[in-house]
C-alpha cells in the first residue's frame, strides 16, 4: 500500500537510468541541491549495498534505518513518538536478534512505532518479490464479520480455489487452533499501522505466508453447517498487473484494476477514452494497494474541466520536490483537464483494503464533487515514499516522505475514506456471490442525468 511517487518499481525512473553518469556523481559528491530527497542516489546504492547479513551489516542496516527516519521523516515530531528513546529501546533487540529473521522483523517493529504502514522495513525475501512482481501466498482473503473469520474472496488460479475455499464459507480453524484465538493472537504481536483496521492486513498476510516449506490448515464450514478442511502450502508466483474492463447493460463503463502501476496506464486511459458515449461509468478502486500517485491524479484530470486543485502535498521542509532543479511534485499539484473530459457520472468503490492511492483517487474526486463513493471506509493510509532504500543485508527500507491533504483540506491518514453510501458485505451475499456495493452504485447511476455537471474550476 504506497502512494508514492515511484511506484514499488520504479518505473518512472526509466529516463533517469539513461543519465547514470550524472547519478553516479550525485551519489559520489553527495550533493543534496541536486538530489536533496535521495531519489537518483537510491538506484546506484542497488548496484552497490552489500546482501551479506553479518555483524557489521546488521549494525549498519540498524543506524541506516533510524538515522534516514529521523532526517527524513515528513513529520518532524515523529507522529509524537520519542524516536530517540526508540532507537535505545530498539537497539538491542535488533542487534542481539538470534536469526536474520527475527532481526528483520524487530527491525520492521521499530519502524512500526510510528503507527505508519508506509515506513516498513522489507525482508531481503519481500523486496525480491517487489523488485520482479511476485507474490507469495494463499490467495485467501478473510473479513471479521458479525464475529465470525469470512472468506470474502479466493484466488482463482489456488491451490485454496482448487480445494473448495469459497466466499463466504467461515473458517473455523487454523493450524489446529480456534480460528478466533489464532487470529487475535496474531493480532496481539503486529507491528503498528495507520489505523486500527489496517493492523488487520498484517494479519492477513501472516495467513497468507506461512513459513517456506511448511503448510497452513484451514478448518471451514460452509453455509450448509458442512465441515471440511484444506492442507495448502505456500506459493511464489508471478503478479503481473492487471486491468479489467466492461461495459454492462444501459452503458456503463465498468473499470477496475490492480495497482496504480505504469505498466498498465496506458490501458487504463485507452479504456477512459472508450467510455466517453458511456451513461455513466464505476471505477472499482476495492482492495487497490495503490501505487503510483501521480498517475492518480492524471487519471483524476480526465474527469474534470479546466484547471482544478488536486491536493496539497506536505514535505518535511515545506518545499516542491525537486530533482536536478526539475520539478517532480509540487505542493500545490493541479488537474489539468483534458480537451475532451468524461462527463458521465462517475460511482466510486473502496473497501477498507482501498489504500493510498486509490484513497487519493476516491477521496479527491469526492471532495471536489465529481463522484459518489460506494463500498465501506478506506484503509486510511495515504500517505507518500518516492523509493525502496535499499539496506546493507538486502532488505530495503520504506519511510513516508510526503503527506497528503485532499483539495477541501482533509487527511485521509489514520481516518480513511468515508463512502457517501456506505454498504454492508454479510455472508449471505459473500455465499450467494452477489454483489451488493457495485449494485447500489448501478441504481444510483440509473437515477442520474447525463452529461454531469462539469466541476467548477477553482483557481
Amino acid at each position: 500500500m504506497s502512494f508514492s511517487i515511484s511506484q514499488n518499481r520504479p518505473n518512472w525512473l526509466a529516463l533517469l537510468h539513461k543519465l547514470l553518469l550524472v547519478a553516479a556523481i550525485t551519489a559520489l559528491t553527495g550533493c543534496a541541491v541536486l538530489d536533496p530527497h535521495r531519489i537518483v542516489s537510491r538506484q546506484v546504492d542497488r548496484l552497490t549495498v552489500s546482501s551479506t547479513l553479518d555483524a557489521h551489516n546488521r549494525e549498519a542496516a540498524f543506524n541506516q534505518v533510524w538515522q534516514t527516519i529521523n532526517d527524513g521523516y515528513v513529520d518532524p515530531h515523529f507522529n509524537g513518538v520519542d524516536w530517540v528513546a526508540v532507537r535505545e529501546r530498539y537497539r538491542p533487540l535488533v542487534l542481539n536478534a538470534p536469526d536474520d529473521a527475527t532481526f528483520w522483523a524487530e527491525l520492521d517493529q521499530m519502524a512500526g512505532e510510528l503507527n505508519d504502514v508506509h515506513t516498513r522495513v522489507e525482508t531481503p525475501a519481500r523486496y525480491a518479490q517487489i523488485k520482479h512482481d511476485k507474490a507469495a501466498g494463499l490467495g485467501i482473503g478473510v473479513a471479521l464479520l458479525d464475529g465470525q473469520l469470512v472468506i470474502d474472496g479466493v484466488g482463482g488460479q489456488t491451490q485454496a480455489a482448487l480445494l473448495g475455499v469459497r466466499s463466504g464459507q467461515v473458517l473455523t480453524g487454523i493450524d489446529g487452533q480456534p480460528a478466533l484465538d489464532w487470529w487475535q493472537q496474531q493480532l496481539a504481536h503486529v507491528r503498528g499501522g495507520s489505523t486500527s483496521w489496517s493492523r488487520d492486513a498484517y494479519v492477513l498476510r501472516a495467513l497468507n505466508n506461512p513459513l517456506p516449506a511448511t503448510q497452513r490448515m484451514l478448518e471451514l464450514e460452509r453455509p450448509d453447517k458442512s465441515a471440511f478442511s484444506a492442507t495448502l502450502r505456500d506459493e511464489q508466483i508471478k503478479a503481473p498487473p492487471w486491468l479489467l474492463s466492461h461495459t454492462l447493460t444501459g452503458n456503463i463503463a465498468y473499470l477496475r484494476f490492480s495497482g496504480f502501476d505504469r505498466d498498465i496506464k496506458s490501458d487504463i486511459m485507452t479504456a477512459l477514452d472508450q467510455a466517453q458515449t458511456a451513461q455513466g461509468i464505476v471505477l472499482d478502486l476495492r482492495s487497490n494497494g495503490g501505487g503510483d500517485g501521480l498517475m492518480a491524479l492524471d487519471i483524476l484530470a480526465r474527469f474534470v474541466t479546466g484547471e482544478v486543485k488536486g491536493a496539497r502535498v506536505i514535505t518535511r521542509d515545506g518545499k516542491p520536490v525537486r530533482l536536478l532543479g526539475y520539478p517532480l511534485l509540487e505542493t500545490e499539484p493541479v488537474l489539468q483537464g483534458s480537451a475532451h473530459p468524461l462527463t458521465a457520472p462517475l460511482a466510486i468503490l473502496i473497501n477498507r483494503h482501498s489504500a493510498s492511492a486509490a484513497e487519493l483517487t476516491a477521496g479527491a474526486a469526492q471532495a471536489i464533487g465529481r463522484a459518489r463513493v460506494f463500498g465501506e471506509v478506506s484503509c486510511g493510509c495515504l500517505l507518500g515514499f518516492f523509493d525502496y532504500d535499499p539496506l546493507p543485508g538486502g532488505g530495503a527500507l520504506a519511510y513516508s516522505e510526503v503527506d497528503m491533504l485532499l483539495p477541501n483540506g482533509q487527511r485521509i491518514e489514520g481516518r480513511g475514506v468515508l463512502p457517501d453510501e456506505p454498504v454492508k458485505v454479510t455472508r449471505q451475499t459473500l455465499s450467494q456471490g452477489s454483489d451488493p456495493v457495485l449494485h447500489a452504485a448501478l441504481d444510483w447511476l440509473q437515477q442520474q442525468k447525463h452529461p454531469a455537471a462539469s466541476v467548477q474550476q477553482t483557481r
